[in-house]
């Protein structure tokens, strides 16, 4: 079995990788003659266009991957029910799910280096992509700051609220809240101090409020009441980059990043529905290709009728499907439908419940 095993895995990864090469290339080919009045009408050379589409590369090949798969189960174990080599397997004494097992196996392999590719190469690639497309075909000037308005956040013993914040290019320096309001509670959540101000500048290591309110209570409630030009916000801290506009849409950031993020605008109470969607869907579909693999092999062992063209046709339309469903699920999880892990998760439940149901009755 072990020669076989070995013969069934590199001929899965031998068409698995021509799939897809091929459904890849015809893809990216789509895709240009749908850009191509967007790139001549900007004048971009070719060279450019080269750049755009190898960094348009790695999320093709994420997308398309799990279609390769099915394609490729379906010529390999197609192909063997076609020229009989399965009952042949099974009169001597060899069950078909241990014939699926180098198929299993690459689909199992897949989850590794989509969890790796995602996080290492799609997502930086992206980046790529979206500054290609604004700074050099588009011609855009790179933005000096980045505004949010009606900024709240919560930290320990300190609730801040600002009418906007704006951050600049170079980092947390320069970092300005306006119009805000800082407010310090005891360890019994009692206000001990709120502090109104005009502006608030980051410097060095500390903020400096400009026209500050200041307020301070005791423990009998009694108000000390402070006007102020200028002062250091000591409560503030070095909280710049903590508190400034996230430089990146949730597509273009690490994991571990995104899941700060969403942490940190948990905390303030505001909707971050669609980024945990996200979130969990980067897990969540780094399984679509076993998934579709097991799809694909009780559906290439049991279709003689039709032929390998007619269960390929028909587990195209399964991946299809599939990624329908993921589309709805993730708009479901956004609106507050359903909750965002639930989202990310379900496709891979409906699929999974139906590809164990199909593998139960192969032996049948």
């Amino acid at each position: 079995m072990k020669i076989i095993d070995r013969h069934l895995f590199k001929e899965m990864v031998k068409f698995t990788l021509l799939a897809l090469m091929s459904v890849v290339i015809i893809y990216l080919l789509i895709d240009l003659f749908e850009e191509l009045t967007y790139f001549t009408t900007r004048k971009v050379g070719l060279w450019v266009i080269l750049k755009y589409y190898f960094y348009s590369l790695p999320s093709a090949v994420t997308l398309l991957y799990p279609v390769s798969l099915i394609l490729a189960v379906f010529v390999v174990y197609g192909q063997m029910t076609r020229h009989n080599e399965i009952s042949a397997f099974k009169n001597s004494g060899i069950i078909v799910y241990r014939l699926f097992a180098p198929a299993i196996a690459v689909g199992l392999l897949t989850i590794i280096i989509y969890l790796i590719g995602n996080e290492f190469v799609t997502i930086p690639f992206n980046r790529h992509l979206s500054e290609l497309r604004r700074y050099v075909i588009e011609k855009r000037t790179s933005p000096r700051s980045q505004k949010k308005e009606d900024v709240y956040r919560i930290d320990a013993n300190l609730i801040l609220w600002a009418r906007e914040l704006e951050k600049t290019d170079d980092g947390s320096q320069g970092t300005i809240l306006r119009n805000f309001l800082l407010i310090k509670l005891d360890k019994n959540r009692r206000v001990v101090q709120r502090i109104d101000g005009e502006t608030a500048t980051y410097k060095g290591s500390n903020w400096v409020g400009i026209a500050l309110k200041k307020r301070e209570f005791d423990s009998t409630g009694k108000e000390i009441y402070t006007k102020l030009e200028k002062a250091e916000l000591e409560a503030l801290g070095s909280k710049a980059i903590e508190w400034s506009v996230p430089t990146r849409p949730v597509e273009e950031m690490t994991t571990s990043v995104l899941n700060k993020y969403i942490n940190q605008m948990k905390a303030t109470g505001e909707n971050v529905a669609r980024e945990e969607v996200e979130y969990h869907y980067r897990f969540s579909y780094s399984l679509i290709g076993l998934i579709v693999v097991l799809l694909g092999l009780p559906l290439s062992v049991k279709l003689r009728r039709g032929g390998v063209m007619f269960g390929l046709g028909l587990g195209l339309l399964f991946s299809f499907i599939y990624w329908g469903v993921i589309q709805t699920c993730r708009a479901f999880g956004t609106s507050h439908v359903i909750t965002p892990a639930f989202a990310a998760w379900l496709p891979n439940l409906l699929f999974s419940a139906v590809a164990i149901s199909f593998l139960f009755r192969v032996e049948r």
